[in-house]
This record gives C-alpha cells, sequence and structure tokens, in this order.
C-alpha cells in the first residue's frame, strides 16, 4: 500500500516549523521535523516584518529538509497577519451565495475590504436550539482573510525558496486542528467528548489563543497578548484573567453555554508548571491535552511551537 505525505510549515514568532507526516491506512507516523528561527528582522509580535527576511530563513529551512524538487506543505499564517471571524447566514443560503455576500460584509468585521482581501469560509457544526434565535434556522460559517498584498508577498517567497504552498490558512485554525485530532484518536476519546464544549489555551511566546469548540467543531477564537516570554508570575495572573474574562463573555452570547473544564494545550515539558499553575488561578478544571502524544518517543518535538505545524500537517488527513 502506497503511503502518502503530508507536510506543514508555521510561521510564527518561534520560528519556521516544519513537519512532514506519513499516512499509510488508517497509520499515520512523522517521518521527519525541522526548525529554523526567525529574527525579529523577520517575524515581530506575531506579524511578518520583512519578507526578505522571510525568504532567507525559508531558504535555510528547504536546506535542512534536505529534499529535492519543490516541497508540497501547507503554509500557517502569523496571527496578527490573518484574520478569522464567525457569521451567520441564512440555513437555506447556498455556499457561492455565502460566498458572494461575503465580499460586502467582510469590512464590517475585518480591517480589510473585499476588494483588498483573499478570504474564505466553511460551515461548522454549531448548538443551535429552541427559540434561542428568532430569525429561523440559521448556519455558521468559519470566515478565514488576509490582505492580497501579504499574502502575494507571501507566495512569491514560498516558491521562490523551494515550495508549493497547498494552502494558506491562519494559525489558529492549524492550531485547534492539532487539539482536536487528539479527541479522535487517543484511547479515553470516548471519555473527553462528554464535554459537548472545548475551551482550550494555546500558550505562545508573545501571544497565546483562546479557542472555543463545540463537538471538534471550532465556534470561537481569540488571541490574546499573553505569552511565554513575560515573567511567569504575570502569565500566570494574565492568563487566568484572560480565560474568565472570555469565559463571562461567552456566557453571555450563549445562553445554553457551560464550560467545566478548561484544555491547555502544549507538548513542551515546560508548561506543566504552567499547568500546576493555572489549577490553582482558575475556577474550573483545567487539564493538558498533548497534540503529540498518539506519536512515539522518537516522533516526538523537544521543546514549544510545534502545534501549529503539526495541525497544518493533519490538514489533508482529519
Amino acid at each position: 500500500m502506497k503511503s502518502c505525505l503530508h507536510c506543514g510549515i508555521s510561521i510564527t514568532g518561534e520560528g519556521l516549523r516544519y513537519v512532514e507526516l506519513q499516512r499509510q491506512g488508517t497509520s499515520v507516523w512523522c517521518s521527519s521535523r525541522a526548525k529554523v528561527y526567525l529574527s525579529k528582522k523577520a517575524i515581530c509580535t506575531e506579524s511578518v516584518a520583512d519578507v526578505d527576511f522571510l525568504y532567507a530563513a525559508l531558504k535555510k529551512l528547504k536546506r535542512k529538509i534536505g529534499r529535492f524538487g519543490r516541497i508540497r506543505a501547507a503554509f500557517g499564517i502569523p496571527m496578527r497577519d490573518s484574520y478569522a471571524c464567525f457569521l451567520d447566514f441564512p440555513g437555506d443560503m447556498i455556499f457561492d451565495d455565502v460566498k458572494k455576500s461575503l465580499r460586502w460584509r467582510l469590512e464590517e468585521h475585518f480591517p480589510l475590504s473585499g476588494e483588498e482581501a483573499y478570504y474564505d469560509a466553511a460551515e461548522v457544526g454549531f448548538p443551535y436550539s429552541g427559540d434561542l434565535y428568532d430569525k429561523g434556522p440559521l448556519k455558521k460559517y468559519l470566515v478565514v482573510a488576509s490582505s492580497k498584498s501579504f499574502v502575494d508577498n507571501i507566495m512569491k517567497a514560498t516558491t521562490k525558496a523551494g515550495f508549493f504552498p497547498t494552502a494558506l490558512e491562519p494559525v489558529s485554525v492549524a492550531l485547534f486542528r492539532s487539539a482536536f485530532a487528539q479527541f479522535k484518536d487517543k484511547d479515553d476519546a470516548s471519555a473527553v467528548s462528554k464535554d459537548e464544549w472545548q475551551l482550550c489555551f494555546f500558550p505562545g511566546g508573545t501571544i497565546s489563543l483562546i479557542a472555543l469548540g463545540y463537538r471538534g467543531n471550532e465556534i470561537f477564537f481569540r488571541p490574546v497578548m499573553v505569552g511565554r516570554q513575560m515573567a511567569f508570575e504575570d502569565l500566570v495572573q494574565n492568563a487566568a484573567k484572560e480565560i474568565n474574562f472570555t469565559v463571562d463573555y461567552l456566557s453571555g452570547c450563549y445562553p445554553h453555554f457551560e464550560i467545566n473544564k478548561l484544555f491547555l494545550v502544549s507538548s513542551a515539558k515546560r508548561d506543566l508548571i504552567l499547568l500546576d499553575a493555572l489549577r490553582s488561578a482558575l475556577r474550573f478544571e483545567v487539564s493538558l491535552l498533548d497534540p503529540w502524544g498518539t506519536f512515539s518517543y522518537h516522533e516526538r518535538p523537544k521543546g514549544s511551537g510545534w502545534e501549529a505545524s503539526l495541525g497544518l500537517a493533519l490538514r489533508d488527513i482529519v
């Protein structure tokens, strides 16, 4: 049986991270990993500062990977260079009409007009129920967008460096995918799936992400200016404050929202200390979710920053 190759490359403040997964039947394993650190001249506060410096780093990454020809990979766009939100549309509206209407609605939600942005949408499952909504049957869509000039520059840099981008998506989407692959694959998945709502905290270097899922569908993202580069006490205090604020906000938006657990999503050993601190600081249960938990020891990366690239490599698998 022929194996299929799936590659993901994340662009974040923690550097370029490349993950190569092979799939054969129902088996998936990590066959290669590589990383290249990015200077502040290339990326600053989760935003690409200079594409030329990014291009130089991409060339270095290509050499480290050591494969001939163009490498097909899905790329993750930094949080501050991409936008995501969730919008409601009538349930009987066909997808083509949803996409067309976004051209005129985009500027209401993002600092970009429909003419200035590349954008896409995907329907997500959401718990509409009873008479909570008076607009009739609705569908919720995840909408993502980035500026055309930024995307065009990224495409030029990646292709010039020897890559073939199969997809560009916000790092936030890839992070969420890496977490919920675990819900489907872990032996105790049935125990995890009993919680219809899943609130996750993804710690980053300068910016972290709070995300809400419902039965494996992402329905809320919120980047927060909290990260590992802060003093540890400040990190814990600010993370707890932002998480509690998010829970209160979601409770006001969704009358049927109920959360009693937070998942700290990380594969870095140093975040075990953060796990204990958040358990003491928050009013609900906190559990560690390691996206690399199903991989064998020799396949698992060391350090932080590998979750998004794993999520990108999983894009065509889950």
